[in-house]
């Protein structure tokens, strides 16, 4: 019914991106949320060493376009530990009505 992420989607590129995205369509039934945090456009260009996407809604609107339906965004600045400010998107999505055969 409920998928969350908050750190993983924006570690992804290329078919890691693709792979994510149906891996999600399959598992959420028709209905259910995709709840989703990705560094915002603004946000870093990397983390932990490793490069970053970054997103804004109507960026993972169209990511997810062919199988969510974006219902909600916000944007949150995350203060880390050392106190350095990490711009987030939020997004829910809810999974479009799977057409069965």
């Amino acid at each position: 019914d409920v998928w969350h992420d908050r750190a993983v989607f924006h570690f992804l590129h290329g078919s890691e991106r693709v792979w994510y995205v149906s891996t999600a369509a399959h598992a959420i039934r028709s209905g259910g949320r995709l709840v989703i945090a990705t560094f915002a456009h603004d946000g870093p260009e990397s983390c932990s060493g490793l490069p970053t996407q970054r997103y804004d809604a109507d960026g993972l609107s169209e990511v997810f376009g062919d199988h969510f339906a974006l219902t909600h965004h916000e944007r949150e600045v995350h203060i880390t530990p050392w106190a350095t400010e990490q711009p987030f998107t939020w997004a829910v999505l809810e999974r479009r009505q799977v057409s069965r055969p």
